[in-house]
């Protein structure tokens, strides 16, 4: 005895998604959109928008520090040449030139990296900012804080224009200057 076999389910007919206003329906050149994508791409490794330093305080700092530097090398550097002025032939001329020498190159090789590396310099503690890495958020190092300073020295004078600061007038979404971008720093609020 042979079982009747149940009829197949009613499968009803298979219906295009109704049209979209602005995007071409069944009718036009495509019968069917994919939908959209089911990921975001990842993020970009760096520090949230409201972390980023504000260009303003960015500059405010540079002033700041441009200022202090001058004035160590105005305090080092005038006694100095005074002295040298009134004794060309004194004992203490090779002391002399070793200040003016030291003055400078603490000004411009010294200053900003030895700072950086422990927290920040003068203008950017004052200003409320520091240097991390863009990846972590971590302090940089001695290093890390030399090379930002020599490749922003050897794009600006390279360029003749301050190349290496102006960057982060448009570069997006972390306003990092090129210096920062060559050895992956940014500069972030500290409140």
């Amino acid at each position: 005895m042979s079982h009747p076999t149940p009829p197949p389910p009613h499968i009803p007919p298979h219906t295009p998604p109704p049209d979209l206003p602005g995007q071409p329906g069944p009718s036009g050149p495509y019968a069917y959109a994919p939908p959209p994508y089911a990921y975001a791409p990842p993020p970009l490794p760096g520090p949230p928008p409201e972390l980023v330093a504000p260009l303003g305080r960015r500059f405010l700092a540079k002033l700041v520090d441009a200022l202090v530097m001058a004035a160590i090398v105005a305090g080092i550097t005038v006694p100095c040449a005074v002295h040298l002025e009134t004794d060309p032939e004194g004992v203490t001329e090779g002391l002399a030139i070793t200040g003016i020498i030291f003055s400078l190159l603490f000004a411009f090789l010294l200053y900003d990296p030895a700072l950086t590396a422990t927290g920040g310099t003068v203008g950017k503690r004052l200003c409320g900012l520091k240097v991390a890495r863009v990846e972590t958020g971590e302090q940089v190092g001695f290093g890390a804080a030399l090379g930002r300073h020599l490749m922003a020295g050897l794009i600006n004078n390279a360029m003749c224009v301050p190349l290496a600061y102006l960057w982060c007038t448009w570069d997006k979404p972390f306003h990092q200057g090129l210096h920062d971008k060559i050895v992956r720093t940014v500069v972030v609020r500290t409140r």
